[in-house]
């Protein structure tokens, strides 16, 4: 993921974020790699610019924002 302005777009509820979208996660913008369901929400596995990766759980009622 190249370092580039992004553009607030929306906000998608934990259900709504796909694989590859760049959403706001702590006040950094991430891309979602890989996303799984849990009985309580969903584990998001995502990168920063840096090509960090991280793994965390969400609940269902989390809302992300969504960037281009």
């Amino acid at each position: 993921m190249l370092t580039m302005d992004y553009r607030y777009v929306d906000n998608l509820s934990a259900d709504q974020v796909m694989e590859n979208d760049l959403v706001q996660i702590a006040g950094e913008i991430v891309q979602i790699i890989e996303i799984q369901s849990t009985k309580n929400g969903y584990i998001f596995t995502y990168q920063n610019e840096f090509g960090e990766k991280e793994v965390d759980e969400f609940s269902d009622d989390v809302i992300f924002k969504l960037f281009v």
